[in-house]
Parts: C-alpha cells; sequence; structure tokens
C-alpha cells in the first residue's frame, strides 16, 4: 500500500511538472525534483525523463554549432564581456 501510494504522488507530480512547463504560473523543475525524490532516480519514469533531458540537451548543442556557423551566437573563445570592440 505503502509503495502505491507513493508511485502515484510521484506520478502525479511528473504531471504538475509537465503542466508547469506548459503553463507560466507553475514552475516545473521543482515538481520535477519532489517527483525524482519522491520516486528515485532507478524508477522508470523518472530514468525515462533524465533521458529525454540528456537528448535535449545534445540537440541544443547540435543546434547551437549549426546557427555559430551562420554568425548567429558567440563562439566560447570569446572573452566574457563579448567580443572585443572595432577600433
Amino acid at each position: 500500500m505503502k509503495r502505491t501510494l507513493r508511485n502515484a504522488l510521484g506520478y502525479f507530480l511528473l504531471f504538475m511538472a509537465v503542466v508547469g512547463a506548459l503553463l507560466p504560473l507553475l514552475q516545473g523543475w521543482i515538481f520535477f525534483a519532489a517527483a525524482v525524490g519522491v520516486l528515485g532516480t532507478e524508477h522508470w519514469a523518472i530514468k525515462w525523463c533524465l533521458k529525454q533531458l540528456q537528448l535535449y540537451k545534445v540537440v541544443l548543442h547540435w543546434l547551437r554549432v549549426k546557427l555559430q556557423r551562420f554568425g548567429i551566437g558567440m563562439p566560447k573563445d570569446y572573452p566574457p564581456g563579448g567580443p572585443p570592440s572595432a577600433p
């Protein structure tokens, strides 16, 4: 019974994380962090979510590299203040 209640609470928190990602009033990452805390990182749903986040990270890196080819964005070798100004 305790495990069923824990899973139900974890799934509810994951659902709220998705709703929070879509609505600007709720912070989705808070609910996602709470769901990870309730379900644990070994649960299949959390493993799937973390795998999707890793895929998202790879896609963003690929997109950043492609945009830098067209001169959009800053290369990583610029100093923190941005590119040096032209004289």
